[in-house]
C-alpha cells in the first residue's frame, strides 16, 4: 500500500496548491501597492504646496489625475493659497488684462497678455455689440463688467476658469435731478469668503446729502443698502483702485472751504466708508495704483521732462514719497502702473510701452491692430480658482451671436429711417393745413412752420 497520503500530497498540494498560489500571489501583490499619487510617497502637505504653485489651465487638467487631487482642488484652502502664490508671482511678471474697442465696427475686445508671450483676445460674456463696457477689478480673480451710467448689464467674470455670472439688480431706481451717475466697485470678504459688489448712486455737487449705496453678496445671492452718512461727490463710473479686497475712491468731499479732493474706502468689516489722509500739495495728474501690495498714488504733470513722483499709502504713518521716476521721453500718454512698479505708457503711434521706474527704460511693447486709439482699459490680473454659485460657461461669439448683433442693428436703422419719414409726413401735412386754413403764401409758410419745429 502506498504511504498514507502520499499520493494525495502530490496531487494537491502540490500541484493544485501551488497552482492557487502563484496565480494569487501576484494579485495581492499589486493590491498592497499604493497608488502614484498617494500621500504614502508624498506628504500631503507637500503636494498640496506644489501643485498651489501652478496655473490655472494645468490644474484644471489635473483634477483628472485622481479623486484626491480633484477634491484637493476644489477646497477653499487650496484655492486661496493657489491666489496668494498667484499675486506673489506676479511681482516679477504681470498678467495684463486690456480692454479696447475696435475700430471699424466699435465693438469690446478683452485680450490678454503674459510677457513675453504675445497679446492673446479672450471671449468676453459681455455682449460686444452694447453701446458701453465699463471694467472694474481684478478682485479675488474676478472681473465686474457694466453698463454705465446706471451701472447695468452687471457680470461677474472670472478669465481664468472662462465662467461668468450675470447679476440681477434691485429696483432700486436714481431719483431725477439728484442722482448723476452709477459707480461701481468690488470687495472682498476674506472672513466669510464672500466676493462683493458695491452700487453707489451718486449725488450731483450742488446737493449736500449722503449717496445712496447697495451692497451686492455673492454668497447670499441678493442685494441690501448699506447706511451712509459720509456725504461726498464720486465723479467716475468705477472705483479707482482693490488693494487686498479693500475698493478705493478719489472723490470730493465738501467742507467750509468749498470742496477738496479727498481719498475714501471701504471698510469691508464694519460696511462703511472711511476717509484717508489728503497728501497736500500735488501735481496735475493723480493716479491710484497697487504696488507691491500696498495702496500708492502716481502724482506727475504731463510735459516734455515728465517726472512721476510715487506715494505709498501706510495706515500709521499716512503718505509718504516713496521715489521719482523720470525723466519719462517719447511717451504720449501714461496709462497707469502693473503692481510690479512696471509703467504702462503709450506713444503717439499707439504702441504700449511696460517701463522700468527704476532704470526708466523700456522692457516690454506691443501694439494693436484695427483698436481704437485712447480705448485702452489695462488692469493687472491674477488666476484664480474661487468661483461663485450660479456661473455659467463663457461660449465663444458664434454666428448666432453675430446674428443677433445685426439683428439689433438692422432694427435702429430701420427704426430711425421709419421716424425720419413719420417726422417729415407730419412736416408737409402740417404745411398743407397752414396753407388751406390762413391763405398765406406757401414760402412764408414753410419758413414758419420750419422754425416752429426746430424750436419745439
Amino acid at each position: 500500500m502506498p504511504p498514507k497520503g502520499k499520493g494525495n500530497g502530490k496531487k494537491k498540494g502540490k500541484s493544485k496548491g501551488k497552482g492557487k498560489g502563484t496565480s494569487k500571489e501576484p494579485k495581492c501583490r499589486a493590491a498592497a501597492e499604493p497608488e502614484p499619487t498617494s500621500h504614502f510617497y508624498f506628504p500631503r502637505e507637500i503636494i498640496s504646496n506644489i501643485l498651489s504653485r501652478l496655473p490655472v489651465k494645468t490644474l484644471l487638467r489635473f483634477r483628472c489625475v485622481s479623486k484626491q487631487w480633484r477634491n484637493l482642488i476644489s477646497k477653499p484652502d487650496f484655492i486661496a493659497s493657489h491666489f496668494r502664490h498667484s499675486s506673489s508671482l506676479q511681482f516679477s511678471g504681470s498678467s495684463i488684462l486690456i480692454g479696447s474697442r475696435h475700430r471699424e465696427s466699435n465693438h469690446h475686445v478683452v485680450s490678454l497678455y503674459n510677457p513675453p508671450e504675445s497679446v492673446v483676445q479672450v471671449d468676453s460674456p459681455f455682449p460686444c455689440f452694447f453701446p458701453n463696457m465699463y471694467i472694474v477689478g481684478p478682485c479675488n480673480g474676478f472681473i465686474c463688467l457694466f453698463n454705465p451710467p446706471w451701472g447695468e448689464l452687471i457680470t461677474l467674470w472670472n478669465p481664468a476658469m472662462r465662467k461668468y455670472k450675470m447679476v440681477e439688480l434691485t429696483d432700486s431706481l436714481p431719483r431725477q435731478g439728484l442722482h448723476f451717475l452709477a459707480s461701481i466697485g468690488m470687495a472682498f470678504d476674506f472672513q466669510h469668503n464672500d466676493l462683493l459688489i458695491l452700487r453707489i448712486f451718486c449725488v450731483g455737487i450742488m446737493y449736500a446729502v449722503p449717496n445712496h449705496v447697495e451692497m451686492y453678496s455673492s454668497k447670499s445671492g441678493k442685494w441690501k443698502k448699506l447706511k451712509n452718512e459720509m456725504i461726498f461727490h464720486i465723479l467716475e463710473f468705477t472705483c479707482n483702485v482693490i488693494v487686498k479686497g479693500v475698493a478705493y475712491w478719489l472723490v470730493c468731499m465738501p467742507d467750509k472751504f468749498g470742496s477738496r479732493a479727498v481719498f475714501v474706502r471701504f471698510d469691508v468689516g464694519k460696511l462703511v466708508f472711511e476717509k484717508l489722509p489728503s497728501i497736500g500739495r500735488r501735481k496735475k495728474h493723480q493716479y491710484l495704483v497697487e504696488l507691491e501690495g500696498s495702496l500708492c498714488m502716481l502724482d506727475w504733470d504731463h510735459k516734455d521732462d515728465c517726472h512721476m513722483d510715487v506715494w505709498v499709502m501706510d495706515d500709521v504713518d499716512g503718505w509718504s514719497k516713496k521715489y521719482s521716476v523720470g525723466p519719462l521721453v517719447g511717451f504720449d500718454l501714461i496709462l497707469g502702473c502693473l503692481r510690479n512698479g512696471d509703467i504702462v505708457a503709450k506713444n503717439e503711434n499707439g504702441v504700449i510701452f511696460l517701463c522700468d521706474p527704476i532704470t526708466s527704460s523700456i522692457k516690454e511693447k506691443f501694439s494693436f491692430d484695427n483698436n481704437k486709439d485712447g480705448s485702452y482699459v489695462i488692469v493687472d490680473y491674477s488666476e484664480s480658482l474661487f468661483l461663485i454659485g450660479g456661473m455659467l460657461p463663457v461660449k465663444k461669439q458664434d454666428a448666432q451671436d453675430k446674428l443677433a448683433r445685426k439683428r439689433v442693428t438692422r432694427f435702429d436703422d430701420q427704426f430711425i429711417i421709419i421716424l425720419q419719414f413719420m417726422l417729415l409726413h407730419k412736416y408737409i401735412y402740417y404745411i398743407y393745413l397752414l396753407c388751406v386754413g390762413s391763405q398765406l403764401p406757401l414760402l412764408d409758410v414753410v419758413i414758419a412752420s420750419f422754425s416752429y419745429f426746430m424750436c419745439s
